[in-house]
């Protein structure tokens, strides 16, 4: 029997690439730019409005001032412990959480530190608030609930807002509305 015949391995050459030497003076020539079509053109970012404000904000604001709320009832002779406070600011029209807290039972919240305009726009002429402007609300079981709009928080100043809290009538639901009460004191310590 014949062996059958093995065929010789097939080499595969790979061809030499060719190199164009381009003349020494002759200048390289231009790449044309793609053209994207215009859905697909790269476009600058932006940052949302929210940041930007954000941002506006805090420069206006970079320094601090403190406030602190106190809730009683019956012209001021009881405490009302427990209730819950919040507040808020206002940023580009939206609102901003700032602190929920709880009086304790003196009827007094925890002294807090909120972002102010610096004192030296006090000093200054134009238009300009040298405080900044935060709204409080306020909410305790068995009253009605209040709030305190644009309540000044200067720079370097303790503000406090009193709350003469009003005790709900037997027959008036808790989901009663909110009183509207005034801004009010300004502590004149200064915190260095």
């Amino acid at each position: 029997m014949a062996q059958p015949e093995i065929p010789a391995p097939i080499l595969e050459v790979e061809p030499e690439p060719v190199v164009e030497v381009l003349p020494e003076n002759e200048p390289e020539p231009e790449l044309e730019e793609p053209i994207l079509p215009e859905y697909i053109q790269p476009v600058a970012p932006t940052l949302p409005s929210e940041w930007t404000a954000q941002e506006a904000y805090e420069k206006h604001n970079s320094a601090e001032g403190m406030l602190y709320v106190v809730a009683s009832t019956a012209d001021s002779a009881y405490p009302v412990p427990n209730a819950r406070v919040i507040i808020s600011s206002e940023i580009d029209g939206k609102p901003n959480l700032n602190y929920i807290l709880k009086t304790d039972e003196s009827g007094i919240t925890p002294t807090v530190t909120l972002p102010a305009p610096p004192a030296s726009l006090s000093q200054t002429p134009g238009n300009a608030k040298p405080y900044a402007i935060y709204d409080v609300r306020i909410q305790a079981a068995g009253y009605f609930r209040e709030e305190a709009k644009e309540v000044p928080v200067f720079a370097g100043i303790t503000s406090r807002q009193v709350f003469p809290m009003i005790p709900l009538p037997l027959a008036v639901s808790e989901d009663a509305e909110t009183l509207q009460i005034p801004s009010q004191d300004v502590d004149v310590n200064t915190n260095n």
